[in-house]
C-alpha cells in the first residue's frame, strides 16, 4: 500500500508542509525549525518546516531523507 504525501510551500511565510494524512493533530514535537504533528494514535499527520529556503535545501536534505526512510516506522 503506497502512501500519498501532500507537499505545499508558502513562499511568503517560507513554510514547507508535508501532510501525511488528513487528520487532526493531537500532539506535536518541536525541534529547531521543524514541527511534527501526531494524531491521537501517535502516527505522523504533518511535518511543518519553518523558514524553509530552497536555496538552503541541500543542507537539510539529509534530515528529510532520514525522515522519509524512517516514516514507515511511525
Amino acid at each position: 500500500m503506497g502512501k500519498n504525501i501532500k507537499i505545499s510551500y508558502d513562499k511568503d511565510s517560507k513554510v514547507l508542509v508535508l501532510e501525511m494524512k488528513r487528520a487532526k493533530s493531537a500532539d506535536s514535537e518541536i525541534k529547531d525549525n521543524v514541527i511534527i504533528d501526531y494524531d491521537k494514535k501517535g502516527k505522523v499527520v504533518r511535518v511543518n518546516i519553518y523558514d524553509f529556503s530552497f536555496n538552503n535545501f541541500r543542507e537539510s536534505s539529509n534530515e528529510l531523507r532520514d525522515f522519509a526512510r524512517n516514516y514507515r516506522s511511525f
